[in-house]
C-alpha cells in the first residue's frame, strides 16, 4: 500500500513538472483596429509608427482575430548611412491602474544586420514576406527605401512558462539610430500595439 501511494505521488510530482517546464502558446489579439498606436508621455522628438513608415500605399485589415497586410512600407525616418540602429521590443501588463513591465522583453544592438535572419522573432512575422528583400537588403531602414511585400496574415505567436499570461498588454517598439561615433541622433521612434494573449 506504501509503494502504491509513493508511486501515485511520483506521478504527481512528474505531471506537475512537465506542466511547468512545457511552454504555453499563446497568439496576441489586437485591442482597436488601427494596429499601432502612439507612445504615451514622450516627448516631441520621439516619433511613432509614421514617422517611421509612409504607409500611404499599404493597407492594415483585422477583424480582432487577424490582422491583413498588403501593399508597400516606405521608410521616412531621417536617419543616414552608418547609423547603427537599436531595437528595442518590450510587453507591460496593465495591472492595479498602471503598466508594468514582464520578463518578456528583447534588445538588438543593430537590428540592420539581423533584418534578414531566418530565426529572428520579426522575419517570421515581417521581414519574409518582403519581395525584393534583394534589392533593399543593403538599405536596412534609410529613407526612401520601399519595402514591397505579398499579402499576408500577421499572427503574432508567442509561448511563456511559468503562469498563464492573463488581462490586457501592450507590445512596445523603440527604435533609436546611433551615428558612427555613438551619437544618438535627434530623433527616435516608439510605437505600441494593445491586446490580450489568448491561449491556444
Amino acid at each position: 500500500m506504501w509503494s502504491q501511494s509513493k508511486f501515485v505521488y511520483q506521478l504527481l510530482i512528474l505531471i506537475l513538472l512537465e506542466r511547468q517546464s512545457s511552454a504555453i502558446k499563446y497568439k496576441f489579439s489586437l485591442e482597436n483596429e488601427d494596429i499601432f498606436t502612439d507612445c504615451p508621455n514622450k516627448p516631441s522628438n520621439v516619433l511613432n509608427i509614421s514617422g517611421l513608415f509612409d504607409t500611404s500605399e499599404s493597407t492594415f485589415k483585422t477583424d480582432f482575430v487577424s490582422v491583413r497586410f498588403s501593399g508597400n512600407l516606405t521608410c521616412v525616418w531621417n536617419i543616414k548611412p552608418g547609423d547603427r540602429i537599436q531595437f528595442t521590443f518590450e510587453i507591460n501588463r496593465f495591472d492595479r491602474g498602471s503598466w508594468q513591465p514582464t520578463v518578456f522583453n528583447m534588445y538588438v544592438r543593430d537590428i540592420c544586420p539581423a533584418l534578414y535572419e531566418k530565426e529572428q522573432y520579426w522575419y517570421k512575422y515581417w521581414s519574409k514576406y518582403i519581395i525584393n528583400k534583394e534589392q533593399v537588403r543593403d538599405k536596412c531602414i534609410l529613407p526612401g527605401t520601399k519595402f514591397i511585400h505579398e499579402p499576408f496574415d500577421v499572427e503574432l505567436l508567442f509561448e511563456a512558462q511559468g503562469l498563464p499570461l492573463m488581462g490586457q498588454y501592450k507590445i512596445a517598439y523603440t527604435l533609436k539610430a546611433l551615428d558612427t561615433k555613438g551619437v544618438e541622433r535627434e530623433t527616435s521612434i516608439c510605437f505600441e500595439m494593445l491586446g490580450e494573449f489568448q491561449r491556444l
